[in-house]
């Protein structure tokens, strides 16, 4: 999808919704004798714009993740966690969580792109915590013959639907009607395939896991589907 066309539709959407909920906000400050029925109506419309705004909000951070450039090169994923920890580090520290990872291997793939990937993931088992202090482990082993790396991120958070697991990947899916559209395990996904992997998800019996399956060298990059295009 192209990055630039999104952040052109971005743009011309944001004037229009913003304005629908100032002029909802403008109306009933003006106003003070407006009937409670009509301020009931502007309050819906209000409240849509703001649902529409979060709608926005998602597409941007996924046209950011669409427009970050692909510099593939060996390195150590270790690194990328690294930093997806330390961008995390205050919402880690508040939630008492605990993040633990070792023996990482060395990968083919762009550290950046990477990066922002443990931190959607990461992040997303920080926002559905359960009530349990939580624990978040990352580790590696080799799979397909020794062909491809499978990294495992689980969490004893409140887990995933039993029933089609997958649609957490779905763009602006919710977890609930009251919650906001998520884009965060769908850039996640993006990231995986664009490295010639996949991600899926796996219900635990306390918590989740995302396994994500990534090439071992160069050559397995090139020849798998999505290793150089988007989604």
């Amino acid at each position: 999808m192209d990055a630039e066309f999104l952040e052109v539709l971005l743009h011309d959407l944001r004037g229009p919704v913003s304005r629908c909920r100032i002029l909802g906000e403008l109306l009933v400050r003006q106003t003070p004798d407006l009937p409670e029925e009509t301020r009931t109506l502007v309050h819906h419309i209000e409240g849509s714009a703001t649902a529409a705004e979060n709608v926005l909000e998602a597409v941007r951070r996924f046209a950011n993740a669409v427009g970050l450039s692909f510099q593939p090169a060996y390195f150590e994923l270790r690194l990328a966690v690294d930093g997806a920890v330390a961008r995390l580090t205050s919402q880690i520290a508040a939630a008492g969580a605990q993040v633990t990872y070792r023996e990482l291997p060395v990968i083919y793939g762009d550290r950046a792109q990477m990066t922002v990937l443990f931190e959607e993931l990461i992040g997303n088992a920080l926002r559905f915590r359960s009530g349990e202090a939580l624990r978040i482990e990352i580790a590696a082993a080799p799979v397909e013959q020794d062909t491809q790396w499978q990294i495992s991120i689980a969490d004893n958070g409140i887990g995933l639907p039993e029933q089609n697991p997958s649609r957490v990947f779905r763009p602006l899916a919710k977890r609930d009607a009251n919650a906001r559209p998520g884009i965060g395990l769908t850039i996640c996904r993006h990231i995986a395939k664009l490295h010639g992997g996949e991600l899926t998800a796996v219900p635990l019996a306390h918590g989740a896991e995302f396994r994500l399956r990534l090439p071992q060298s160069q050559t397995a990059a090139a020849g798998r589907p999505g290793a150089a295009s988007g989604l």
